[in-house]
Formats: structure tokens, C-alpha cells, sequence
């Protein structure tokens, strides 16, 4: 963005025009003339400067900074009036000048003069002649060089210069006004291509969501249709004795794939109510420490089947906070499936709670296969899985995690991972210890072990048959 109060004369206007204009204005008033900055640095060359003041005045470091101070000076009295502003220079010389401002900023000074009303004395300058450098003959002839003008002239010169002064300024306004409009158009133009590339993201994102969601949602569709085939060409005779083991084989096999549609179907429809801001937790004061205890426990047995073993530990045995045990209960068995599946044999996974003053954390690590670094800070978006090579034969649609994520920020809390391939995974969860005042609505309940038995069935769908 264009900083208005710190703008300079050369940021919107040509220096070449400026240089035009001023060189036409001494050419026809026979006056010297420069544009200088705020500061009354010179922007142009100067225009009919006087011998006097090229060879005797400007000569020095010091003749040069007493002419900017001199400038600066005449602009401020003029950018202060807002109109043609008469001035005497250090020298003893008369000038005026014209302000330029642009949007109300001062950012430069048309300046004019070098002349006298009246014909000069030797003696108004004798502290210039009696500098060593200085050649009296030489500045004596110089002196009587400078143009002693009429007032009409004068007055003449005065207008001109702040009819062009106005010229300059309204092109400056136009110039920063279009340099304005640049600047919004550019910003504009990046937040287009901003919004084109997240566009972009999105339809891929989803793209890949559609092709991961056909995926998962045709496996365990043609799993079960495959086995009600062989079921109907076994028994597609009355005459055929029923094979029990047979039949509780492929019942088994479309139990499994039925769970995971549902656990697909349920993480869709759950995903989309928390976009929506439809899904609500029902809280209710309760021992969280026992609620995820019974809730590891419970699947102790299904993670013997993989020989692997599970280990509970918390140093504190009750900790009473408000908090939704369905949605925990969602959340412990969506990382513990997890833990399991990318487990190998004989690993171990450990949940750990260590108490806080003002939060609880759970840690659950596991000896499993690992997840890769760059995939560490995208697990959690929605439809984002980890490279299938590194995962091998496992399965999963990238919602989970995404989920568990939601449900732990809407209890006001933060999940975070910290993974190392081939060693494991360490989840974080860390929640805020709040208690509610009425529990009219919803009722706490201890966690019941056999309650959750289906639960767990459809959230290791992808594990066990």
C-alpha cells in the first residue's frame, strides 16, 4: 500500500515533464526557476540560474546547504499560505514559490527568482567579497548581472508560477490516484489467484475425496455382494443340506464390511454437521481418568488378537471435569485403532494420563511403523491419508483424524502427534478441566464396558472380522 504521508514528488510525477515545464517558464519570464523537495533538495536542473548564484553562492558544501535551507524555508511559507509565496534567500536575492500538493500533502516547491526590485550595491554584499575565494572584480560584474524586475513582472511571474504549481499538482493527484488503483488491482489480481489456487485445492481435495470415498464405499459393497453369491449358488436348491461353517464364514465376512459402511456413513454425516455447526456436545460432569481407562481396556482383547499388548497408567486416579463420553469414547477408539492397525506383533501401546491444575493430558504411544515428517502437520485435515506404500496392506478413507481432531477442540482442547518412522507415534491430547452447573439435560453415567462393544466392532471394521 502507498504510504500517502511519506510520498515523494519523483514517487508519481515525471521528472522529464517537470523539467520541461520549468525550462518553458524561465525561457518566456526570463527568471531563473527549480523544483526542489520538501527538504529543498533540487528534483530538476536548475533554469537560468544567475552567474551570482552558480559561482558564488551554490560554489560551496556550504553555499549548497544554506540554498536547500533557504528552499525548504520559501516551500513552507508557501505550502502554509496555499498561495504564491514571496521569500528573501540567504543571499539577499528575492524569490517566490508555488507549493505542490497532492491528496493535502506538501511533496514539493516550484521555485522562481534570483532577482532584485531594485539595482544592487556593493555594500548589501560585502560579507560574500570579503570571503577569501572570492574575486571582487568577478562578483562585482556578476552582481550587476541579476535582473532587477517591475512589480507588474513580478506579479506576473508570481501567478505563472502558481497556475503551473496547480497544473503539477492535479497530475499528481491523478498519477497517485491511478498508482491507488494499480495497487488494489495487483491486490486484487493476488487474492483472485489466492482464491483461484484454494479453489483449485478444494476441487482436488475433493476430487481425491470422491475417488477415496468410491473406493471405500465399493470394497466392502462388493465384498458383501460377492459372498451373497456364493451363499445363493450354495443354496439355490432346496434339495442342498445348509453348511453351517460356510454360512457363518460369509455372515461374518458382510458383518464386517457392514460395519465399515457404517463407520464411513457415520464420520460423513459427522464431519458434515460440524462444518455446518449442527453437532453438539452433551456434557455432563464426570471421573474422566475412569472414563478412559474402561474405554482402553475395552479393547485389550481385540489388541491381544494382534499380539500386541496395551498398558494403562495415570497418576491420578480421579479427575471430575465436564466433558461428553460419547465423543471421548470416539476419540480414544479412533487413535487406539489406529495404534493397533500400524502396530506390528509384540509392540506395545501405552495410555498414559498425567494430571494438570488446569487440564488433563492423555498421551497414547505406540511401537507401530510411524509416520513420515512431512505428513505430520496434514494428518488431521479432512481426506488426508498417509502414502498407502508406507502404511502396506492397511486401509483408510483420512476422515478419523480429522474428526478426532473437531471433537477435541470443541471440549476446548488441542491434539498434537509426534512420530518417528519405524520407532512410532506419541498423540497428545490435551483437554481443559471445566465443570458445568446444570446437568438438567443431559445426565452423567459411568462408562459401561459392554456398552460399547458395537462401537468398537465398527471403529476396528478395518482391523478384525
Amino acid at each position: 500500500m502507498i504510504n500517502k504521508a511519506r510520498l515523494k514528488i519523483t514517487d508519481i510525477l515525471d521528472v522529464e515533464l517537470l523539467q520541461k515545464l520549468q525550462d518553458n517558464f524561465s525561457k518566456n519570464m526570463d527568471i531563473a526557476s527549480v523544483i526542489v523537495d520538501i527538504n529543498g533538495n533540487p528534483v530538476t536542473k536548475p533554469s537560468r540560474f544567475t552567474n551570482f548564484c552558480t559561482n558564488f553562492i551554490q560554489n560551496s558544501v556550504l553555499g549548497n546547504n544554506k540554498c536547500s535551507a533557504s528552499h525548504r524555508k520559501c516551500g513552507e511559507g508557501a505550502a502554509k499560505s496555499a498561495k504564491p509565496y514571496i521569500c528573501r534567500c540567504h543571499a539577499g536575492l528575492i524569490d517566490f514559490a508555488a507549493p505542490i500538493l497532492v491528496n493535502g500533502e506538501h511533496i514539493g516547491t516550484i521555485l522562481g527568482g534570483q532577482f532584485l526590485i531594485k539595482k544592487p550595491s556593493a555594500s548589501d554584499f560585502k560579507n560574500i567579497i570579503k570571503e577569501p575565494t572570492t574575486s571582487e572584480n568577478r562578483f562585482l560584474e556578476a552582481l550587476s548581472e541579476i535582473n532587477v524586475i517591475e512589480e507588474q513582472k513580478l506579479k506576473l511571474a508570481v501567478e505563472t508560477v502558481f497556475i503551473i504549481a496547480n497544473s503539477i499538482s492535479q497530475m499528481g493527484y491523478e498519477k497517485l490516484n491511478l498508482k491507488l488503483d494499480a495497487k488494489k488491482m495487483e491486490s486484487s489480481i493476488l487474492d483472485q489467484n489466492r482464491l483461484l489456487e484454494e479453489s483449485r485445492k478444494c476441487n482436488m481435495d475433493q476430487s481425491e475425496m470422491f475417488s477415496s470415498m468410491s473406493h471405500e464405499l465399493k470394497t466392502p459393497l462388493n465384498i458383501i455382494f460377492s459372498a451373497l453369491q456364493l451363499l445363493e449358488s450354495k443354496y439355490d436348491t432346496k434339495s442342498v443340506v445348509p453348511d453351517y461353517e460356510m454360512f457363518s464364514k460369509y455372515s461374518k465376512v458382510m458383518k464386517q464390511n457392514c460395519y465399515r459402511l457404517i463407520r464411513l456413513i457415520n464420520n460423513l454425516i459427522d464431519m458434515n454437521k460440524i462444518e455446518l455447526g449442527f453437532f453438539k456436545l452433551e456434557l455432563a460432569n464426570g471421573n474422566i481418568v475412569k472414563t478412559i481407562e474402561d474405554i482402553t481396556l475395552s479393547v485389550v482383547t481385540y489388541a491381544k488378537a494382534k499380539k500386541i499388548s496395551i498398558v494403562f497408567d495415570t497418576d491420578i486416579e480421579e479427575k471430575i471435569t465436564s466433558f461428553d463420553s460419547g465423543k471421548l469414547e470416539r476419540i480414544m477408539l479412533n487413535i487406539l485403532s489406529n495404534a493397533i492397525k500400524f502396530t506390528e506383533a509384540d509392540g506395545i501401546i501405552n495410555v498414559n494420563i498425567y494430571d494438570n491444575e488446569n487440564y488433563i493430558l492423555i498421551k497414547i504411544k505406540d511401537t507401530g511403523i510411524g509416520i513420515p515428517q512431512n505428513m505430520l502437520n496434514k494428518i488431521f485435515n479432512t481426506y488426508i491419508q498417509v502414502d498407502d506404500s508406507l502404511r502396506g496392506t492397511v486401509e483408510g478413507n483420512g476422515i478419523g483424524l480429522s474428526l478426532v481432531k473437531s471433537l477435541v477442540e470443541m471440549h476446548g482442547g488441542d491434539i498434537s502427534v509426534k512420530s518417528e518412522m519405524g520407532v512410532g507415534s506419541e498423540f497428545s491430547i490435551k483437554l481443559p478441566i471445566k465443570l458445568i452447573e446444570s446437568q438438567m439435560s443431559h445426565r452423567n453415567k459411568n462408562y459401561n464396558i459392554n456398552d460399547p462393544i458395537e462401537k468398537i466392532k465398527i471403529e476396528f471394521s478395518d482391523i478384525f472380522s
